[in-house]
């Protein structure tokens, strides 16, 4: 899952008459793995750049274009070493008037690899032999929020899945109660950054697989680490399932 959480903060740099340029972007305009941001001056531009940040607060890398009086989507590419993760974009526009502006992107969200607990049927109880996985993951969350915490105040987002098995709306419920119950098991055993849950059911599905099939692996629940401003870092299927978020 590459999933983005945005802080935008907008500085006019030139004190004349000439407009301010605002700048638009969103996540289907972002590719960490290609290295290139598209975005979206509200007036012509000439030239941008652009630093990446990485998770220890050192430089990744730099990127610089320039462009004809151009604006709508532009795109702007930079360099950094092979798998390292991106924590924060700096980008400054100018246009030719001497109007420039500049703006922080916080394209970071951690997906905790854990080992998924097994419910019993109909059921959101956590079973005492499925708690050590869970321990595993309690420590895996604060080595994350331990760095993250140097830079940005974060959030822990639990979402709940189920297979097909069964009426729709019944696998909603169940997924949120499931992922509650994983939120307050971490909660109680120390995990103090804001955590807030939401259940899937089937509509997010890891396998597609047909009606009332009975599948492990989308029995499941993600746990992502993302900036506490802004929006929840998931995209695609997420999105189109709106499910609302509740904070525990």
């Amino acid at each position: 899952m590459r999933s983005l959480l945005v802080l935008v903060v907008l500085v006019a740099t030139a004190t004349a008459a000439p407009a301010p340029i605002h700048v638009a972007y969103d996540t289907a305009h972002l590719d960490l793995d290609k290295h290139t941001l598209q975005f979206k001056p509200s007036r012509a531009i000439t030239e941008a750049s652009l630093v990446a940040i990485g998770e220890d607060g050192t430089e990744l890398g730099k990127g610089d274009a320039t462009y004809k009086d151009e604006t709508g989507w532009l795109a702007i590419t930079w360099t950094q070493p092979e798998h390292a993760r991106v924590m924060m974009l700096k980008l400054r526009v100018a246009a030719s008037d001497g109007m420039a502006t500049n703006v922080e992107l916080v394209p970071w969200s951690v997906e905790v690899a854990h080992e998924d607990i097994n419910f019993a049927t109909d059921s959101a109880v956590i079973e005492a032999s499925e708690q050590t996985k869970l321990d595993a993951s309690v420590d895996k969350i604060k080595d994350v929020v331990a760095k993250a915490a140097k830079f940005m105040k974060v959030r822990l987002y639990v979402a709940g899945h189920t297979d097909t098995v069964g009426p729709s709306a019944k696998n909603r419920k169940l997924s949120l109660a499931r992922a509650t119950a994983i939120g307050q098991y971490f909660k109680k055993h120390g995990i103090d950054v804001p955590i807030v849950v939401a259940g899937f059911g089937e509509d997010v599905l890891k396998v597609k697989t047909p009606d009332n099939t009975d599948e492990r692996s989308n029995r499941r629940a993600d746990y992502v680490i993302g900036p506490a401003a802004g929006q929840p870092p998931f995209g695609g299927a997420y999105l189109k399932a709106k499910a609302s978020w509740k904070p525990l």
